[in-house]
């Protein structure tokens, strides 16, 4: 229940000669290899935090139930709710780039009877959160603000991380399951197309849905058991980042898997989940994501086209604040039917404005954008949206 592709070659090897001869016979990864880019990344660098003790006996305790048989095969499609994090234009990628993506992520998990459709897109212009770092306050209240419904939804946020990182997720086991901290962070261009060679295929996105549905590195724990948990993926004492052939780095037999998505790999090298992955992530997502394949939600769901690709709105929406009351931070979202010139501003009860949200033109679409009222009393506030000559007003109760 895998698909195994041949690929021998990645762009941060096209000097050494394999890559040329990989190159020559394959069209896509020669257009990879000759396409210009605005930046080049230095490796991969994921920040999924290590498994804590407490994990790993989860870890253990599932891998004593393989040996008792195999676990029930799990398939059926995940919905994604994907969240653009961008500061001005920086990282506000196309809506052709987000649907790239879902075929890309569609095409990595091939034979895995795991399926994605895109459910809903929003757009945050927030520099803040653009530049966001795992394990920090900023990436607590940007999820808690713009998570929708993460026991049946796959949230993606994409942005520029700090620190080189290409993005993080984390475990099934890692908090509850309708927990906002689930879902995946990634760095906005390693979209298709995006501006980070050797990681602009689409394929860091698949790397961390693996850790997502329960999945290590498979250099985890280096050549000594248990490793990654998985029987079938060769022990790797040490992340690969280029993309040789016959690399072994421990005594046990077979070749380090360079193809795998859980290594480090470039994303032209990335070509396979093994079978035991597969297993693993079956019985992981029915023990800790046990609604995730059942697509509903527990709210106002969005009209989606048999295509996958979300409607655009049909008609103006205001939905306010959320959270509401709120301390110190709340997000303002709105939907638009068609483009048009937006004014968000906030005044307090005696009309005087403290606060500009937005004032520009907005294309059609869910739209949402934080308003910070840490330093402002508590009390009652009026967020006024103007868009075109249609005025609409929400309250918002800032709480002490």
């Amino acid at each position: 229940m895998f698909l195994r592709v041949p690929l021998c070659a990645a762009l941060l090897c096209c000097a050494l000669p394999a890559a040329c001869v990989a190159a020559a016979s394959d069209p896509d990864l020669a257009l990879a290899l000759t396409t210009p880019a605005m930046t080049e990344a230095k490796s991969r660098t994921c920040a999924t935090p290590e498994p804590t003790a407490q994990e790993r006996a989860k870890l253990t305790s599932l891998r004593r139930s393989f040996a008792q048989g195999p676990a029930a095969t799990v398939g059926g499609t995940i919905q994604v709710a994907l969240h653009v994090i961008h500061d001005g234009a920086q990282g506000n990628v196309s809506d052709e780039q987000i649907e790239e993506q879902v075929r890309e992520l569609n095409h990595n998990f091939l034979g895995t009877g795991y399926r994605f459709s895109l459910a809903s897109v929003d757009r945050t212009d927030d520099g803040r959160w653009f530049r966001l770092l795992p394990g920090t306050g900023e990436e607590k209240h940007m999820k808690q603000a713009l998570a929708i419904d993460p026991a049946h939804r796959l949230n993606v946020y994409t942005c520029s991380p700090g620190h080189d990182l290409l993005g993080w997720s984390y475990f099934p086991f890692s908090f509850p399951e309708d927990s906002f901290m689930h879902g995946v962070v990634i760095h906005y261009g390693s979209l298709p197309g995006g501006p980070i060679v050797p990681y602009n295929l689409g394929r860091t996105l698949t790397h961390e849905v693996g850790h997502y549905l329960g999945l290590l590195h498979t250099f985890q724990g280096g050549c000594s058991e248990p490793g990654d948990y998985v029987a079938d993926t060769p022990a790797e004492a040490t992340p690969n980042y280029l993309c040789p052939e016959s690399r072994n780095t421990c005594p046990a037999p077979g070749d380090d898997p360079i193809h795998n998505y859980m290594d480090y790999s470039p994303d032209a090298c990335y070509t396979e989940f093994t079978a035991g992955q597969d297993v693993r992530m079956d019985a992981i997502v029915p023990f800790y994501r046990p609604s995730l394949l059942d697509a509903r939600l527990a709210f106002e769901p969005p009209a989606v086209p048999a295509a996958g690709v979300p409607d655009m709105p049909r008609v103006l929406a205001f939905r306010g604040g959320w959270p509401n009351p709120f301390r110190d931070e709340t997000v303002l979202r709105f939907s638009l039917p068609a483009s048009a010139h937006v004014q968000l501003r906030v005044y307090d009860v005696a009309g005087h404005l403290v606060a500009s949200v937005i004032d520009a033109m907005m294309p059609p679409g869910d739209h949402s954008a934080p308003f910070r009222a840490a330093k402002l009393p508590a009390g009652l506030y009026f967020a006024k949206l103007r868009v075109d000559d249609t005025p609409l007003t929400q309250g918002l109760m800032h709480v002490p």
